[in-house]
């Protein structure tokens, strides 16, 4: 049984339908349809003339008078162009085989509860469907067939507490120079199921004030206040508030490309995956250039995969960039995923770690939609004391979260993700910490890992040099280390 069919006949509720069909539906169709479920009324139309109708209702009109085939109580066709809301609403609006699914907009006067279909991947998404139908319906299944691919299904139920489908959380300290172009960036989008939550993190300059002017022009936008805590605090309290499906974090000294979250929530939605990301942009604001960053964004993750064997690679190979995606809120709560309040930089190191160790299906964007700020003054990348040590706590809550559930691929990740963390710590700090850090890492890269497994691994999945990193992390070899930095 069909996917359609499977949800109608759980939805017991649902006695009448308008069937929607394309010029190739066919009786046979219509017959195991009628079989398969236990629908009262059905009146059919579409993309198909009057005699093409009665062409798929005739053989099963005489196969009832013969042979006593149960058919609803009403089964007629109406062609497109007579067909008008009755006092009666529909309970659903069901379609199949329809080559272009922009003539489903005008039947949204019926106002089903229920829109349910299967349509050939096209110009038009199924999230166009949805942003059509989300306000009349109370749930919408469609199923987008694509050629020798799986299926994409989006599956929504209205929230009877809210209309917010993305949250956007803003952690917000000493940006008042960005603000302006960050919140119109955003603002841009004019979809009222978005919110945007600013989260004062105690920020003293007039970054609030700025904010509530922007709040007085549009409704969506949102400011929290809270005592000073952190990127990570503000994160979370802006994580804890959030009322939307799915959510989103920018930094407010970035912006974005204007489209970018409705792309990404579009992606999301139309295969229900728990995250959906894109490519970024480096903004240098000394110069005013700006460069494509390459990650991961081609096949097979612009198709959207459901294998989580092939989203555990990205734990090594894919930045820390959380602004550039999107999370089922679901997903996050199901996984226990939450910002380490006690971080006071590089908390979206474990946010993203966590996130691709525990999805189950994942999409990317092919666009490079969002401006990621560098060379600003007081940026955590800059970096290179001891505030790099901050890596040996988020390791410690990533040995706990992601290494304890003892799949090995997962460690091997998180193993190689370790390396390159510590190599950037090293080719970044001063001589006068080098020694403290080397020995720390040591012992993180002890805990979760096999020497020699790892040395093979770091070998076969990021090169020589990384082994060699590696090995002079595990012996203590500072002079190795120092000649590997000097030449990398």
């Amino acid at each position: 049984m069909r996917e359609v069919e499977m949800y109608l006949n759980s939805h017991h509720m649902v006695k009448s339908a308008i069937l929607y069909v394309g010029p190739d539906y066919q009786s046979c169709c219509l017959k195991d349809f009628i079989n398969t479920t236990n629908l009262d009324e059905i009146i059919i139309t579409g993309d198909i003339t009057q005699k093409q109708g009665l062409d798929i209702l005739s053989p099963l009109i005489e196969q009832d008078s013969i042979n006593k085939q149960r058919l609803p109580s009403k089964l007629q066709f109406i062609s497109l162009e007579e067909i008008i809301p009755t006092e009666k609403e529909v309970d659903a609006l069901v379609f199949e085989n329809v080559e272009d699914i922009s003539v489903l907009f005008q039947l949204e006067k019926f106002s089903p509860k229920y829109l349910v279909g299967e349509m050939k991947q096209q110009g038009l998404s199924s999230f166009a469907l949805w942003e059509k139908y989300r306000n009349t319906c109370e749930e919408i299944l469609i199923v987008t067939k694509r050629i020798d691919m799986d299926a994409q299904v989006l599956s929504w139920k209205k929230n009877t507490d809210n209309n917010i489908e993305l949250s956007v959380i803003f952690p917000m300290y000493n940006v008042a120079k960005y603000l302006d172009q960050c919140i119109e960036s955003v603002t841009a989008w004019k979809a009222d199921y978005i919110e945007f939550l600013f989260v004062n993190d105690g920020s003293p300059d007039n970054s609030k004030e700025i904010v509530l002017e922007w709040a007085k022009k549009d409704r969506r936008i949102k400011l929290l206040d809270k005592p000073n805590g952190g990127c990570a605090s503000a994160r979370q309290w802006g994580l804890d508030r959030a009322k939307g499906r799915y959510v989103g974090f920018i930094d407010p000294d970035d912006y974005i490309d204007e489209s970018m979250f409705r792309k990404l929530l579009r992606a999301a939605m139309i295969g229900s995956y728990e995250i959906s990301y894109c490519g970024y942009n480096e903004l240098y604001e000394n110069t005013g250039e700006t460069k494509k960053v390459d990650d991961l964004l081609g096949w097979p993750y612009n198709l959207g995969i459901v294998e989580p064997n092939k989203i555990w690679p990205m734990i090594a190979f894919s930045r820390v960039a959380i602004w550039r995606g999107i999370y089922k809120t679901d997903f996050l709560n199901r996984s226990k995923i939450h910002f380490y309040t006690d971080l006071r930089r590089f908390d979206d190191l474990p946010f993203k770690v966590e996130t691709l160790a525990n999805a189950k299906s994942i999409i990317a964007v092919n666009e490079h939609l969002y401006y990621y700020r560098l060379a600003r003054p007081g940026q955590d990348v800059s970096a290179d004391d001891d505030r790099l040590y901050v890596h040996f706590p988020i390791f410690n809550y990533l040995n706990e979260s992601v290494a304890s559930t003892k799949d090995q691929r997962i460690i091997d990740y998180l193993q190689l993700c370790k390396i390159q963390t510590h190599r950037y710590a090293i080719n970044k700090i001063r001589k006068e910490f080098l020694k403290e850090y080397v020995l720390n890492a040591k012992k993180d890269l002890m805990t979760t890992g096999n020497f020699f497994r790892t040395l093979f691994m770091a070998k076969k999945e990021l090169g020589k040099k990384a082994r060699m990193y590696y090995f002079g992390m595990v012996t203590n070899n500072i002079m190795l280390l120092n000649f590997l930095k000097h030449n990398d």
